[in-house]
């Protein structure tokens, strides 16, 4: 912006001549030893005049790009699904949290309402574009990011929006990979063979209320959103899949652990001592959905499933054959 419009721009806000905020502009130059131009010392008089001149701007992501640990994150997308909210106890109180599915032309992701914050999810339904505002990202536990509103954040119901509609967003098509061509931040599916387990800690211990990682903190538990639990194990294993095209680290958390060894976490628990002793998966094909990040501890791209299934082998070859015309 140049110094002209500046100086326009204090003359219609304020009671100053041209000759008086040019002379303020002068002398703020002076008592800065001449180290600002005239534009830096208009920007600083206006400021100090109570004056907001510089242009409105807002930081807006698309879903596939959201991390954790973003602050003052703005983002418009589409009401895909409200939960009912839920109570929990929170010491001696009573909590409540209630989860809203937001979609663009990327991806989905969830936001999470907590207290008197789910009170919003009341006037939200499928399909309303939204501006989420004011908003910060965490890691949800599972490898993945959730939105939560800060305490002067909020959710603007938009009158116009470009986004693309709820069905497009549901039936958005997914996009199938090889392993070779997998690049950090992007989500996909990929069809691979489970070539390697690794045999780590694969238990730990949750809040039975957020799903959030708890420790242990003398002889106690506590969450930091609801402070002393009793909480709940669950399972987290890792792995090399190969698809013939390369192969890469698989993540598996909680559910689609349990899908891939097929058993439940009850059984899981009763023969954690042999755990990895009495599993049958290695050469397995699975079907994952999941997104692409970079390990920090060891630098290297890895695959985190959101969701798994078996490949049905023997069942798409029988629909090849059916689908064969005969010769004649």
């Amino acid at each position: 912006m140049d110094i002209e419009t500046i100086v326009n721009k204090i003359i219609k806000k304020t009671n100053l001549t041209n000759e008086e905020i040019n002379k303020k502009i002068l002398e703020k130059q002076q008592e800065l030893s001449n180290l600002v131009s005239k534009e830096g010392a208009a920007y600083i008089i206006a400021k100090e005049l109570g004056l907001d001149i510089l242009p409105k701007t807002k930081r807006r992501l698309e879903i596939k790009n959201v991390v954790p640990k973003l602050r003052n994150l703005n983002l418009s997308a589409r009401i895909v699904k409200v939960f009912e909210p839920k109570e929990f106890k929170r010491k001696d109180k009573i909590g409540k949290v209630a989860n809203v599915i937001l979609g663009d032309s990327s991806g989905t992701i969830r936001l999470s309402l907590w207290d008197q914050q789910t009170e919003i999810a009341e006037k939200l339904k499928s399909g309303l574009p939204v501006e989420i505002f004011g908003a910060y990202t965490r890691e949800n536990g599972i490898g993945g990011v959730e939105i939560r509103l800060g305490s002067k954040g909020g959710i603007k119901i938009l009158e116009e929006s470009d986004l693309p509609s709820l069905e497009k967003i549901k039936q958005k098509e997914i996009t199938h990979e090889n392993i070779i061509n997998l690049k950090e931040g992007s989500m996909g599916e990929i069809r691979a063979a489970l070539v390697q387990l690794f045999e780590t800690n694969a238990f730990y211990e949750i809040c039975p209320e957020c799903k959030t990682r708890v420790a242990k903190e003398g002889d106690k538990f506590k969450c930091k959103e609801h402070g002393e639990i009793e909480p709940k194990k669950t399972i987290v294993l890792s792995g090399v899949v190969d698809d013939g095209t390369g192969n890469i680290r698989a993540v598996f958390f909680r559910d689609n652990a349990l899908k891939l060894i097929g058993i439940d976490i009850d059984e899981a628990l009763k023969i954690q001592g042999s755990f990895f002793e009495n599993l049958d998966v290695l050469g397995k094909e699975f079907i994952m959905f999941g997104r692409v990040r970079r390990n920090k501890m060891f630098g290297r791209l890895e695959f985190v499933v959101n969701n798994i299934r078996e490949a049905d082998v023997e069942g798409e070859i029988n629909k090849i054959i059916n689908n064969l015309t005969p010769n004649v």
